[in-house]
């Protein structure tokens, strides 16, 4: 089968590394060109570029739409749903599937304990713009498969500022740094390994006229391990780097709500507090029930983490180079 993977990004890396695996092709679109990468095609440009768009299309049987905004939900209203519109219209024209990676963000009301199916919830601007693409993408004649997803980790998120658990904790322990915890440490937490969302979104594009039936469209959860505490995940890293445990900072959330009025990405950490401060588990659904993906186990994905953490931590010594930058999964 032949992808066109829109978005290079942790997600975007994944889908393509395991569609080569897996015998696939793939064709790459992206704003900035890249260096060339054997067994994948690029194509350079806007997405809304009708001409960029078609060219990236060529031998396409599926499109994964695995591209982003910044971390500012004015952003995302300004710029997803047309971005994203304009990748349906494209898909609907050619009888092609589009498979979406989602966030929990328009499901945060029932976080606690999100089952597949669940009406949606939005707590903040940012879930009320993800229930607007979903509902876009559902009124839409193109197939679409969204893959909901909690907090990311796995070889792909290391070094990209936007994965908490990843950029807090794990990087900064290995980094030799005190980690960082939002929220209520206590509180159980989905992980989603990045290698398995992608294995899902590719299944999902194989079989995306079964799964979605007549509707044309679905919602699934992307496998993921039983949830845990993130006071789970300090000691396995710790025990992992066998590095002398040191007590986190640990961010209260009066102090996020304090600086949300002058610091945009403290407004965005508000807004999803629930998803951080209050349990928030991902139950499994279909793909893991009935279609048979079992996700990576817990500790195994924090291993490649850490692993992951270690050699980009390795490669970046010589330059003297700190802990990632800290940023949100969305």
């Amino acid at each position: 089968m032949h992808h066109l993977v829109i978005g290079e990004g942790q997600i975007g890396r994944a889908i393509i590394d395991r569609a080569l695996a897996d015998g696939d092709t793939v064709t790459v679109l992206r704003r900035s060109p890249r260096e060339p990468s054997p067994g994948i095609r690029r194509v350079t440009g806007d997405l809304l570029d009708p001409h960029v768009l078609a060219e990236a299309l060529e031998g396409a049987e599926a499109i994964h739409a695995s591209f982003h905004a910044v971390y500012d939900a004015r952003v995302w209203r300004r710029e997803l749903p047309p971005r994203e519109k304009a990748v349906l219209d494209a898909a609907a024209e050619r009888g092609l599937p589009v498979v979406f990676p989602e966030s929990m963000y328009a499901f945060q009301g029932g976080a606690s304990d999100l089952v597949e199916g669940a009406e949606p919830s939005p707590r903040d601007a940012k879930g009320e713009v993800r229930v607007d693409l979903l509902a876009q993408r559902r009124a839409h004649p193109a197939r679409t498969v969204s893959v909901v997803a909690s907090d990311l980790v796995g070889p792909t998120a290391v070094g990209t500022g936007a994965a908490v658990a990843s950029a807090m904790v794990i990087e900064r322990i290995v980094a030799g740094s005190r980690p960082i915890i939002v929220g209520d440490p206590t509180a159980p937490h989905t992980l989603t390994h990045i290698p398995d969302l992608a294995a899902a979104m590719l299944h999902a594009a194989r079989h995306a006229e079964r799964l979605t039936g007549g509707a044309g469209d679905v919602v699934l959860h992307a496998p993921s391990a039983p949830a845990r505490p993130q006071t789970a995940l300090l000691a396995e890293v710790f025990a992992l780097t066998r590095t002398k445990t040191r007590r986190p900072w640990q961010i209260p959330l009066v102090a996020i709500r304090a600086l949300a009025g002058v610091n945009t990405l403290a407004r965005e950490l508000a807004g999803i507090s629930a998803l951080w401060y209050a349990p928030s588990v991902l139950r499994p659904g279909i793909l893991t029930l009935e279609e048979g993906l079992e996700p990576t186990s817990w500790e195994d994905a924090v291993r490649r983490t850490v692993e992951q953490a270690r050699a980009a931590r390795d490669e970046d010594a010589p330059r003297g180079s700190e802990a990632a930058p800290v940023s949100v999964q969305s």
